[in-house]
Protein backbone atom coordinates (compact mmCIF):
# COMPACT_ATOMS: atom_id res chain seq x y z
CA UNK A 1 0.00 0.00 0.00
CA UNK A 2 2.61 2.62 0.72
CA UNK A 3 4.47 1.56 -2.36
CA UNK A 4 1.85 2.19 -4.43
CA UNK A 5 0.99 5.53 -2.68
CA UNK A 6 4.39 6.98 -3.22
CA UNK A 7 4.56 5.73 -6.89
CA UNK A 8 1.35 7.26 -6.92
CA UNK A 9 2.16 10.70 -5.41
CA UNK A 10 6.23 10.53 -5.17
CA UNK A 11 7.97 11.59 -2.39
CA UNK A 12 8.45 15.28 -0.69
CA UNK A 13 11.69 17.47 -1.07
CA UNK A 14 12.39 17.45 2.38
CA UNK A 15 11.54 16.29 6.15
CA UNK A 16 8.59 18.16 7.64
CA UNK A 17 8.08 19.19 10.72
CA UNK A 18 4.99 18.42 12.72
CA UNK A 19 4.19 22.13 12.62
CA UNK A 20 4.30 22.11 9.16
CA UNK A 21 1.44 19.80 8.59
CA UNK A 22 -1.59 20.77 7.33
CA UNK A 23 -4.67 18.96 6.38
CA UNK A 24 -5.62 18.40 2.64
CA UNK A 25 -8.90 19.63 1.33
CA UNK A 26 -9.90 15.95 0.53
CA UNK A 27 -9.21 15.33 3.90
CA UNK A 28 -11.23 17.73 5.23
CA UNK A 29 -13.99 17.06 2.82
CA UNK A 30 -13.40 12.87 4.09
CA UNK A 31 -13.69 13.93 7.30
CA UNK A 32 -17.17 15.66 7.07
CA UNK A 33 -18.55 12.48 5.10
CA UNK A 34 -17.07 10.25 7.78
CA UNK A 35 -19.41 12.33 10.29
CA UNK A 36 -21.86 12.25 7.53
CA UNK A 37 -22.18 8.30 7.78
CA UNK A 38 -21.92 8.14 11.59
CA UNK A 39 -24.77 10.34 11.42
CA UNK A 40 -26.97 7.55 8.26
CA UNK A 41 -25.77 4.42 11.02
CA UNK A 42 -27.28 6.30 13.88
CA UNK A 43 -23.75 6.21 15.43
CA UNK A 44 -22.89 8.58 17.99
CA UNK A 45 -19.31 8.88 17.56
CA UNK A 46 -16.94 8.58 14.17
CA UNK A 47 -14.64 5.58 14.18
CA UNK A 48 -12.35 4.08 11.47
CA UNK A 49 -14.98 2.64 10.05
CA UNK A 50 -17.06 5.59 9.42
CA UNK A 51 -13.53 7.58 8.04
CA UNK A 52 -13.47 4.92 5.78
CA UNK A 53 -17.08 4.85 4.10
CA UNK A 54 -15.56 8.76 4.14
CA UNK A 55 -12.88 8.05 1.88
CA UNK A 56 -15.27 5.77 -0.27
CA UNK A 57 -17.40 8.85 -1.32
CA UNK A 58 -14.71 11.01 -1.29
CA UNK A 59 -14.19 9.07 -5.16
CA UNK A 60 -11.25 11.19 -6.75
CA UNK A 61 -9.00 11.12 -3.61
CA UNK A 62 -5.78 9.31 -3.88
CA UNK A 63 -6.45 6.63 -1.44
CA UNK A 64 -9.99 5.74 -3.69
CA UNK A 65 -7.52 5.94 -6.70
CA UNK A 66 -4.83 3.81 -4.92
CA UNK A 67 -7.44 1.44 -3.55
CA UNK A 68 -8.67 0.93 -7.35
CA UNK A 69 -4.86 -0.17 -8.59
CA UNK A 70 -5.13 -3.16 -6.27
CA UNK A 71 -8.45 -4.15 -8.30
CA UNK A 72 -10.76 -3.11 -5.29
CA UNK A 73 -13.96 -1.76 -5.98
CA UNK A 74 -15.44 1.43 -4.18
CA UNK A 75 -18.78 -0.30 -3.66
CA UNK A 76 -16.95 -3.65 -2.33
CA UNK A 77 -14.97 -1.66 0.50
CA UNK A 78 -18.68 -0.22 1.38
CA UNK A 79 -20.29 -3.47 1.00
CA UNK A 80 -17.72 -5.07 3.39
CA UNK A 81 -18.00 -2.42 5.99
CA UNK A 82 -21.34 -2.47 6.37
CA UNK A 83 -20.89 -6.58 6.41
CA UNK A 84 -18.44 -6.47 9.23
CA UNK A 85 -20.26 -4.16 11.27
CA UNK A 86 -23.20 -6.31 10.77
CA UNK A 87 -20.94 -9.02 12.75
CA UNK A 88 -20.46 -9.44 16.36
CA UNK A 89 -17.20 -8.03 17.66
CA UNK A 90 -14.72 -11.16 18.16
CA UNK A 91 -11.06 -12.00 19.55
CA UNK A 92 -8.58 -11.43 16.81
CA UNK A 93 -8.34 -15.76 15.66
CA UNK A 94 -11.98 -16.47 16.88
CA UNK A 95 -13.96 -18.46 14.80
CA UNK A 96 -16.44 -17.22 12.30
CA UNK A 97 -19.96 -16.58 13.92
CA UNK A 98 -22.51 -19.06 14.11
CA UNK A 99 -25.48 -18.76 11.23
CA UNK A 100 -28.02 -16.00 12.58
CA UNK A 101 -30.63 -18.02 14.57
CA UNK A 102 -33.69 -17.16 17.26
CA UNK A 103 -31.31 -18.07 19.91
CA UNK A 104 -28.80 -15.97 18.41
CA UNK A 105 -30.25 -12.90 16.98
CA UNK A 106 -30.30 -11.42 20.59
CA UNK A 107 -26.56 -10.45 20.30
CA UNK A 108 -25.78 -10.98 16.77
CA UNK A 109 -25.67 -7.76 15.74
CA UNK A 110 -23.41 -4.62 16.16
CA UNK A 111 -22.53 -1.35 14.83
CA UNK A 112 -25.50 0.36 13.15
CA UNK A 113 -27.97 -2.53 14.39
CA UNK A 114 -26.87 -2.31 17.69
CA UNK A 115 -30.24 0.32 18.05
CA UNK A 116 -32.45 -2.57 16.54
CA UNK A 117 -35.16 -3.89 18.62
CA UNK A 118 -34.96 -7.78 19.44
CA UNK A 119 -38.16 -7.98 16.68
CA UNK A 120 -35.95 -6.05 14.22
CA UNK A 121 -33.31 -8.19 14.54
CA UNK A 122 -34.91 -11.06 14.64
CA UNK A 123 -36.83 -10.13 11.18
CA UNK A 124 -33.07 -9.65 9.52
CA UNK A 125 -32.42 -13.04 10.83
CA UNK A 126 -35.57 -14.38 9.29
CA UNK A 127 -34.14 -12.33 5.91
CA UNK A 128 -31.67 -14.76 5.93
CA UNK A 129 -33.46 -17.41 6.43
CA UNK A 130 -35.67 -16.69 3.61
CA UNK A 131 -32.30 -15.64 1.51
CA UNK A 132 -31.29 -19.83 1.84
CA UNK A 133 -34.65 -20.86 1.18
CA UNK A 134 -34.32 -19.68 -2.66
CA UNK A 135 -30.74 -20.23 -2.49
CA UNK A 136 -29.88 -16.59 -2.76
CA UNK A 137 -26.53 -15.24 -1.48
CA UNK A 138 -27.98 -11.91 -0.15
CA UNK A 139 -30.04 -10.24 1.68
CA UNK A 140 -32.52 -8.16 -0.50
CA UNK A 141 -35.55 -5.84 -0.08
CA UNK A 142 -37.91 -8.49 -0.64
CA UNK A 143 -36.45 -11.17 1.94
CA UNK A 144 -36.49 -8.44 4.36
CA UNK A 145 -40.37 -8.26 3.33
CA UNK A 146 -40.98 -12.07 4.18
CA UNK A 147 -38.90 -11.30 6.94
CA UNK A 148 -41.15 -8.65 8.13
CA UNK A 149 -44.25 -10.67 7.24
CA UNK A 150 -42.63 -13.97 9.46
CA UNK A 151 -42.08 -12.13 12.65
CA UNK A 152 -45.81 -12.07 13.00
CA UNK A 153 -46.73 -9.87 16.09
CA UNK A 154 -44.33 -6.75 15.58
CA UNK A 155 -46.01 -2.99 14.23
CA UNK A 156 -44.94 -4.14 10.89
CA UNK A 157 -46.45 -7.57 10.75
CA UNK A 158 -49.95 -5.75 12.12
CA UNK A 159 -50.08 -3.37 9.25
CA UNK A 160 -48.99 -5.70 6.17
CA UNK A 161 -51.90 -7.90 7.29
CA UNK A 162 -54.17 -4.86 7.89
CA UNK A 163 -53.03 -4.51 3.98
CA UNK A 164 -54.13 -7.87 3.36
CA UNK A 165 -50.88 -9.38 2.82
CA UNK A 166 -50.05 -12.77 3.00
CA UNK A 167 -46.95 -14.63 3.57
CA UNK A 168 -47.85 -17.33 0.65
CA UNK A 169 -49.04 -14.71 -1.77
CA UNK A 170 -45.86 -12.76 -0.83
CA UNK A 171 -43.48 -15.62 -1.67
CA UNK A 172 -45.32 -16.82 -4.76
CA UNK A 173 -44.39 -13.03 -5.69
CA UNK A 174 -40.68 -13.31 -4.75
CA UNK A 175 -40.47 -16.69 -6.62
CA UNK A 176 -41.92 -15.21 -9.55
CA UNK A 177 -40.02 -11.92 -9.69
CA UNK A 178 -36.40 -12.92 -8.70
CA UNK A 179 -37.02 -17.25 -9.28
CA UNK A 180 -34.48 -20.08 -7.21
CA UNK A 181 -30.97 -19.50 -6.78
CA UNK A 182 -29.10 -22.66 -8.88
CA UNK A 183 -27.28 -23.94 -5.56
CA UNK A 184 -27.42 -23.76 -1.41
CA UNK A 185 -25.91 -20.77 0.23
CA UNK A 186 -24.34 -21.12 3.44
CA UNK A 187 -25.03 -18.12 6.22
CA UNK A 188 -21.80 -16.92 6.11
CA UNK A 189 -21.60 -16.60 2.03
CA UNK A 190 -25.17 -14.40 2.26
CA UNK A 191 -24.27 -10.34 2.23
CA UNK A 192 -26.49 -7.08 2.68
CA UNK A 193 -27.80 -5.63 -0.90
CA UNK A 194 -27.43 -2.21 -1.44
CA UNK A 195 -31.21 -1.74 -1.40
CA UNK A 196 -31.32 -3.56 1.60
CA UNK A 197 -28.01 -1.26 2.96
CA UNK A 198 -30.21 1.76 2.04
CA UNK A 199 -33.30 0.46 3.51
CA UNK A 200 -31.28 0.08 6.60
CA UNK A 201 -30.37 3.57 6.51
CA UNK A 202 -33.80 4.87 6.38
CA UNK A 203 -35.22 2.86 9.29
CA UNK A 204 -32.72 4.65 11.43
CA UNK A 205 -33.74 7.90 9.73
CA UNK A 206 -37.46 6.86 10.44
CA UNK A 207 -36.76 6.23 14.05
CA UNK A 208 -35.13 9.71 13.94
CA UNK A 209 -38.12 11.11 12.64
CA UNK A 210 -40.75 9.80 15.30
CA UNK A 211 -38.77 10.64 18.43
CA UNK A 212 -37.71 6.98 18.90
CA UNK A 213 -34.14 6.07 20.17
CA UNK A 214 -34.52 2.24 18.61
CA UNK A 215 -35.57 0.73 15.46
CA UNK A 216 -38.35 -1.23 15.35
CA UNK A 217 -40.21 -3.07 13.02
CA UNK A 218 -42.19 -0.36 11.83
CA UNK A 219 -39.68 2.04 11.21
CA UNK A 220 -38.04 -1.34 8.80
CA UNK A 221 -41.40 -1.17 6.51
CA UNK A 222 -41.17 3.04 6.90
CA UNK A 223 -37.63 2.48 5.34
CA UNK A 224 -38.82 -0.14 3.07
CA UNK A 225 -41.56 2.08 1.76
CA UNK A 226 -39.75 5.25 1.49
CA UNK A 227 -37.08 3.71 -0.48
CA UNK A 228 -39.50 2.80 -3.03
CA UNK A 229 -37.66 0.88 -5.72
CA UNK A 230 -36.55 -2.34 -4.82
CA UNK A 231 -38.07 -6.08 -5.77
CA UNK A 232 -40.06 -5.53 -2.07
CA UNK A 233 -42.03 -2.75 -3.32
CA UNK A 234 -42.89 -4.92 -6.61
CA UNK A 235 -44.15 -6.99 -4.91
CA UNK A 236 -46.33 -4.81 -2.96
CA UNK A 237 -47.05 -3.24 -5.90
CA UNK A 238 -48.21 -6.43 -8.15
CA UNK A 239 -50.61 -7.13 -4.88
CA UNK A 240 -52.44 -4.17 -5.58
CA UNK A 241 -50.74 -2.19 -2.41
CA UNK A 242 -49.10 1.41 -3.02
CA UNK A 243 -46.08 2.89 -1.02
CA UNK A 244 -48.01 5.43 0.79
CA UNK A 245 -50.90 2.53 1.84
CA UNK A 246 -47.89 0.80 3.81
CA UNK A 247 -46.96 3.86 5.69
CA UNK A 248 -50.42 4.87 6.02
CA UNK A 249 -51.00 1.60 7.75
CA UNK A 250 -47.89 1.77 9.66
CA UNK A 251 -48.70 4.89 11.24
CA UNK A 252 -52.52 4.02 11.65
CA UNK A 253 -51.37 0.87 13.61
CA UNK A 254 -48.47 2.92 15.67
CA UNK A 255 -51.76 5.01 17.09
CA UNK A 256 -53.56 1.96 17.86
CA UNK A 257 -51.13 0.54 19.94
CA UNK A 258 -51.01 1.25 24.15
CA UNK A 259 -47.82 3.18 24.90
CA UNK A 260 -45.43 0.26 26.61
CA UNK A 261 -42.35 2.75 25.80
CA UNK A 262 -41.12 6.21 26.93
CA UNK A 263 -44.11 8.66 26.00
CA UNK A 264 -41.54 9.97 22.81
CA UNK A 265 -42.56 7.00 20.69
CA UNK A 266 -45.04 7.92 18.68
CA UNK A 267 -43.70 11.81 18.45
CA UNK A 268 -42.46 12.88 14.97
CA UNK A 269 -39.06 14.43 14.52
CA UNK A 270 -39.63 17.40 16.46
CA UNK A 271 -41.33 15.88 19.56
CA UNK A 272 -38.03 14.72 21.32
CA UNK A 273 -37.07 17.81 24.18
CA UNK A 274 -37.54 21.03 25.23
CA UNK A 275 -41.48 21.92 24.98
CA UNK A 276 -42.85 19.41 23.03
CA UNK A 277 -42.14 17.52 26.35
CA UNK A 278 -44.95 19.00 28.04
CA UNK A 279 -47.43 17.49 25.26
CA UNK A 280 -49.17 14.61 26.15
CA UNK A 281 -49.62 11.65 24.34
CA UNK A 282 -52.02 11.70 22.48
CA UNK A 283 -51.02 15.61 21.43
CA UNK A 284 -47.86 14.31 20.32
CA UNK A 285 -49.57 11.73 18.22
CA UNK A 286 -51.34 14.30 16.86
CA UNK A 287 -48.20 15.72 14.93
CA UNK A 288 -47.34 12.67 14.51
CA UNK A 289 -50.41 12.54 12.23
CA UNK A 290 -50.11 16.09 10.68
CA UNK A 291 -46.08 14.97 9.82
CA UNK A 292 -48.43 11.70 7.68
CA UNK A 293 -50.99 14.18 6.09
CA UNK A 294 -48.20 16.61 5.25
CA UNK A 295 -46.10 13.54 3.52
CA UNK A 296 -49.25 11.97 1.77
CA UNK A 297 -49.84 15.41 -0.06
CA UNK A 298 -46.20 15.60 -0.64
CA UNK A 299 -45.72 19.18 1.37
CA UNK A 300 -42.52 19.76 2.71
CA UNK A 301 -43.70 21.53 5.65
CA UNK A 302 -46.15 21.05 8.56
CA UNK A 303 -49.10 23.65 8.48
CA UNK A 304 -51.89 24.31 10.36
CA UNK A 305 -53.95 22.75 7.45
CA UNK A 306 -51.86 19.48 8.25
CA UNK A 307 -52.69 20.07 12.17
CA UNK A 308 -56.47 20.42 11.55
CA UNK A 309 -56.96 17.25 9.76
CA UNK A 310 -54.35 15.31 12.00
CA UNK A 311 -56.99 16.75 15.06
CA UNK A 312 -60.21 14.86 13.31
CA UNK A 313 -58.13 11.87 13.13
CA UNK A 314 -57.03 11.94 16.95
CA UNK A 315 -59.17 10.85 19.69
CA UNK A 316 -60.63 12.80 22.79
CA UNK A 317 -62.31 16.39 23.21
CA UNK A 318 -61.00 17.87 20.11
CA UNK A 319 -62.44 15.31 17.53
CA UNK A 320 -66.17 15.47 19.17
CA UNK A 321 -66.14 19.08 19.09
CA UNK A 322 -65.04 19.02 15.73
CA UNK A 323 -67.45 16.27 14.58
CA UNK A 324 -70.42 18.05 16.46
CA UNK A 325 -69.99 21.09 14.41
CA UNK A 326 -70.63 19.51 11.35
CA UNK A 327 -66.91 18.91 10.57
CA UNK A 328 -66.16 15.71 8.64
CA UNK A 329 -62.72 14.32 7.68
CA UNK A 330 -63.84 14.49 4.29
CA UNK A 331 -64.84 17.99 3.94
CA UNK A 332 -61.39 18.93 6.16
CA UNK A 333 -59.35 17.13 3.29
CA UNK A 334 -61.14 19.23 0.33
CA UNK A 335 -60.96 22.01 2.30
CA UNK A 336 -57.46 21.92 2.77
CA UNK A 337 -56.68 20.71 -0.58
CA UNK A 338 -58.43 23.37 -2.72
CA UNK A 339 -56.57 25.87 -0.20
CA UNK A 340 -53.03 24.32 -0.56
CA UNK A 341 -53.56 21.50 -3.37
CA UNK A 342 -50.86 18.29 -3.42
CA UNK A 343 -47.56 18.10 -4.81
CA UNK A 344 -46.57 15.88 -7.78
CA UNK A 345 -43.17 14.64 -6.16
CA UNK A 346 -42.48 13.00 -2.83
CA UNK A 347 -40.35 15.27 -0.16
CA UNK A 348 -37.41 13.79 1.65
CA UNK A 349 -37.39 16.29 4.73
CA UNK A 350 -40.88 18.02 6.09
CA UNK A 351 -40.04 20.81 8.03
CA UNK A 352 -42.60 23.06 10.70
CA UNK A 353 -44.07 25.93 10.38
CA UNK A 354 -43.17 28.98 12.50
CA UNK A 355 -46.87 29.34 12.77
CA UNK A 356 -47.36 26.41 13.97
CA UNK A 357 -44.34 26.53 16.48
CA UNK A 358 -46.70 29.35 17.70
CA UNK A 359 -49.78 27.60 17.97
CA UNK A 360 -47.81 24.95 20.21
CA UNK A 361 -46.45 27.75 22.18
CA UNK A 362 -50.03 29.32 22.80
CA UNK A 363 -51.75 25.93 23.57
CA UNK A 364 -48.81 25.38 26.49
CA UNK A 365 -49.86 28.32 27.73
CA UNK A 366 -53.36 27.78 27.57
CA UNK A 367 -53.32 24.27 29.18
CA UNK A 368 -50.66 25.88 31.93
CA UNK A 369 -53.74 26.58 34.28
CA UNK A 370 -55.66 23.62 34.24
CA UNK A 371 -53.37 20.91 33.47
CA UNK A 372 -49.71 19.89 33.18
CA UNK A 373 -49.43 18.39 30.10
CA UNK A 374 -51.29 19.99 26.46
CA UNK A 375 -54.16 18.09 25.35
CA UNK A 376 -55.24 18.05 21.79
CA UNK A 377 -57.84 20.35 23.20
CA UNK A 378 -55.74 22.95 23.37
CA UNK A 379 -53.79 22.38 20.32
CA UNK A 380 -57.62 22.99 18.76
CA UNK A 381 -58.08 26.32 20.93
CA UNK A 382 -54.86 27.76 19.73
CA UNK A 383 -55.63 26.72 16.33
CA UNK A 384 -58.65 28.15 16.13
CA UNK A 385 -57.39 31.03 17.81
CA UNK A 386 -55.02 32.59 14.86
CA UNK A 387 -57.36 33.56 12.05
CA UNK A 388 -54.58 34.07 9.61
CA UNK A 389 -53.91 29.77 9.83
CA UNK A 390 -55.28 27.56 6.64
CA UNK A 391 -56.52 25.43 9.25
CA UNK A 392 -58.80 28.14 11.00
CA UNK A 393 -60.00 29.46 7.77
CA UNK A 394 -60.90 26.17 6.31
CA UNK A 395 -62.85 25.45 9.88
CA UNK A 396 -64.55 28.83 9.59
CA UNK A 397 -65.72 28.04 6.51
CA UNK A 398 -67.04 24.90 7.39
CA UNK A 399 -69.12 26.99 9.94
CA UNK A 400 -66.54 26.23 13.00
CA UNK A 401 -65.87 29.60 13.79
CA UNK A 402 -63.23 30.55 16.66
CA UNK A 403 -66.23 30.86 18.86
CA UNK A 404 -68.23 27.56 18.19
CA UNK A 405 -65.16 25.92 18.89
CA UNK A 406 -64.44 27.29 22.31
CA UNK A 407 -67.87 26.81 23.40
CA UNK A 408 -67.92 23.16 22.21
CA UNK A 409 -64.53 22.57 23.57
CA UNK A 410 -65.58 24.29 27.25
CA UNK A 411 -69.02 22.21 27.01
CA UNK A 412 -67.81 19.11 26.20
CA UNK A 413 -64.13 18.88 28.49
CA UNK A 414 -66.26 20.12 31.44
CA UNK A 415 -68.61 17.02 31.09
Amino acid sequence: MRSAIELTVGRGDSTKSPSEITLAPQVKSVINLAIDEARKLGHSHVGTEHLLLGIVRESESTAAKVLGSFGVSLEAVRHNVIATLGQPHREVGASAPAPISRETTRNYFAGPFDRFSDRAKRVLALAQDEAMRFNHNYIGTEHILIGLIREEEGVAARALRTLGVELDKARTALGFFVGRGDAATAPSEITLSPRTKKIIELAIDEARRLGNRGVGTEHLLLGLAREGEGIASGILESLGITMNNVRRAVMETLGQMKPDVPTNVYANTLVVAGPFDLLDDAAKRVLSLAEEEARQMRHNWIGTEHMMIALLRSDGVAQRALQELGVTLDKARAGVFKAVPPKETDVAEITVTPRVKTIIGRAIMLAGPVSDRVEPQHLLLALVADPAGIGSQVLAELGATPEKVRETVDRLSAG
